[in-house]
């Protein structure tokens, strides 16, 4: 490598489909790399919408379904970075596990050296999952994990090479939009800067999505009689989470009590929007990011894991729930109760801040290490 090369790292994820978690993990990955090391490579995304990733991220995109595209990219790439994100599991789909497993296959038959950047791994159910990520993982040059589970399953599979290195998703690096910013999106959502609300953000998940909608209104119902805040409901991904949320609200007693954040957002808006909260309670793993970065207690509804692992890790496992097996109004108690505790809670958060904000530029550095090593 050449002392006037810019190095090109490319970064394979579920960038440009719309959800704000994801592109949150993309812009904390941009933004450790300013940080850092600044002007010093140049960064490629592999999105399912190039000129929407390049708009919303300000970097250069190329198609990540087109073998064409992929084959050009990487043949003027130095490192590709798979993550961050729970790309390599099984639960929703064997099929996307195997294209992100390709993408890095694809990176070695050009003598690319590929990384595993925060990858949050697992579930992992099927012996061929297991397979082909120990041999694909066993090959790479770097891994970074988000949390110490998916160390643990690396090492449950048969894991040995590299040494696996636990940080922090690498949203934690990143930084809220302007405050005058986050002014402009509540006027144009017609939301009061005075008013004090609850962030919630909910996701459609289960078999039986009517029954789960009913039963985040008697949540919402019993919250609402316990709280002097407003309720904002905050999609992640819209329009499936905007969607939900509306049918969830219709099923309350008194539905125009609530509102809505309408709007797609960048991922520095919606921390920022969360910034705003007295409180989150939230589904949704990057939600929860935001209120941890942003020194906001928050209560999870745990749908995976990985939401349960990062409130363990935050030292909030008292405010955690199964998304599908609480009592609403006991629920709502415990919410409220937190809220009344929010102070001890802010002051939790911001003696973790620093140190998970370090843990997430660790995974640039690391990056950086084995360019150097090239």
């Amino acid at each position: 490598m050449t002392a006037e090369k810019i190095p090109q790292i490319a970064v394979s994820g579920y960038y440009g489909c719309g959800n704000a978690g994801d592109e949150a993990v993309l812009a904390g990955l941009r933004t450790s790399f300013e940080r850092i090391a600044p002007g010093r490579v140049k960064l490629v995304a592999l999105s399912q919408n190039p000129v929407e990733t390049t708009h919303l991220h300000a970097i250069p995109s190329a198609y990540r379904m087109s073998i064409g595209s992929l084959q050009a990219t990487l043949e003027k790439t130095d490192l590709l970075l798979s993550g961050g994100g729970s790309l390599l599991q099984d639960t929703t789909s064997v099929r996307s596990l195997l294209y992100y497993l390709f993408v890095c296959r694809l990176a070695r038959h050009h003598r690319i050296p590929y990384m595993f950047f925060a990858q949050g791994l697992g579930p992992l159910s099927r012996p061929l999952s297991r397979t082909v990520v120990r041999k694909v993982a066993n090959r790479a040059a770097g891994i970074t994990v988000r949390d110490v589970g998916s160390a643990e399953l690396l090492a449950e599979i048969g894991v040995t090479l590299p040494a696996i290195e636990v940080t922090a998703d690498p949203a934690f690096a990143l930084n809220p939009a302007p405050s005058s910013q986050i002014d402009a999106l509540f006027a144009k959502e017609g939301l009061p800067l005075e008013s004090r609300f609850i962030g919630v953000a909910l996701r459609s998940w289960g078999a039986e999505p009517e029954k789960t909608a009913a039963h985040y209104a008697q949540l919402l119902d019993s919250l609402s009689g316990h709280i002097s805040e407003r309720i904002l409901l905050i999609p992640m991904q819209i329009p499936n989470d905007l969607d939900f949320a509306r049918r969830v609200v219709q099923q309350t007693r008194h539905p125009e009590e609530f509102r809505f954040v309408q709007n797609p957002y960048s991922p520095e808006e919606v921390l920022g929007v969360v910034g705003r909260m007295q409180s989150v309670v939230a589904m949704r793993l990057h939600t929860l990011i935001f209120a941890a970065r942003a020194c906001v207690p928050s209560f999870a509804l745990s749908y995976d894991p990985k939401v349960a692992s990062l409130m363990h890790r935050l030292g909030l496992e008292q405010d955690c729930v199964d998304w599908s097996d609480f009592e609403g109004e006991a629920t709502a108690q415990r919410i409220a109760e937190s809220l009344s505790n929010s102070s001890s809670r802010v002051l939790h958060l911001q003696n973790q801040k620093p140190q998970l904000e370090a843990l997430a530029l660790r995974n640039a550095e690391r990056a950086l290490e084995i360019l150097a090593q090239r």
